[in-house]
């Protein structure tokens, strides 16, 4: 069964990468996620609504072991903390 994540919610953002980082900056982030315990995968999506996307963009892929845990993400350097506390309430947080 796949469980889904829907946010929108006032943050404070900025892109980093091997070249620096941007400054901080303000705007609404739309948080998605979602995470099939049977398939062993999920994914996310991340923008802010104010530019569709053009100030801030992460998306990328998660994967669970066969208990159902998170054991690797990719996409982002940092998985976004609201989608770590997600994963935790439905016990698929990190695998120990």
């Amino acid at each position: 069964m796949s469980e889904r994540l829907f946010l929108e919610v006032p943050s404070k953002f900025r892109y980093g990468g091997s070249w620096g980082a941007t400054q901080w900056e303000e705007g609404t982030l739309r948080i998605t996620a979602w995470a099939d315990r049977e398939r062993g995968r999920g994914g996310f999506e991340i923008f802010d609504l104010e530019t569709r996307g053009e100030r801030c963009y992460g998306e990328g892929g998660l994967w669970f072991n066969d208990e159902g845990h998170l054991v690797d993400y990719d996409g982002v350097g940092s998985l976004d903390s609201r989608i770590l506390s997600w994963l935790e309430e439905l016990e698929m947080g990190w695998a120990e």
